[in-house]
């Protein structure tokens, strides 16, 4: 074999080697991650209490090496302050798609959005002080096919609307 033919081979061995490396997938993600993304509320005054109205986006990811695609359900979601204190016990939300949600293994992450809003059922005026006292949290639990217990799930600390 000439040198030239053989050191084409080793260098198309050397690329094959350095490609498929590239390729260990790594994601530890067996059962379903959960995060919540973007969240946010206002409260507005009413006569007789507080609206809140508001909005979080639930980003849920399961890595090529779970089982199987998992189903995913969500159980409450709550407003707690930084001390773990519930403000808000089971916030009234609407999701943008329909539960359970669909997660494949290795695929792209499933979001789905959640409307939060009191509507008429106003919440006690005294929650505007507590949601306005400091940063509020969202709190909540999914359900995961894949894993035998709860999961928690909660958002980054945010300052709500229409506190003065």
């Amino acid at each position: 074999m000439s040198r030239f033919k053989s050191a084409s081979l080793s260098a198309a061995w050397l690329a094959l080697l350095v490609t498929g490396a590239g390729c260990i997938d790594t994601d530890t993600a067996v059962f379903v991650d959960a995060t919540i993304d973007n969240a946010e509320a206002t409260v507005e005054e009413e006569a007789l209490g507080i609206h809140l109205t508001g909005s979080f986006q639930l980003t849920l990811h399961l890595g090529a090496r779970a089982s199987g695609e998992s189903s995913v359900t969500f159980g409450s979601f709550s407003l707690i302050d930084e001390n773990d204190t519930v403000v808000v016990e089971s916030l009234p939300v609407v999701s943008s798609e329909p539960a359970p949600f669909t997660v494949e293994p290795g695929g792209a992450d499933t979001a789905v959005t959640f409307t939060i809003d009191t509507g008429v059922d106003l919440l006690p005026a005294e929650v505007k002080d507590a949601i306005c006292a400091g940063p509020v949290i969202v709190s909540g639990i999914i359900e995961d096919s894949l894993a035998t217990t709860s999961t928690p799930v909660e958002s980054e600390a945010f300052s709500a609307a229409g506190c003065n």
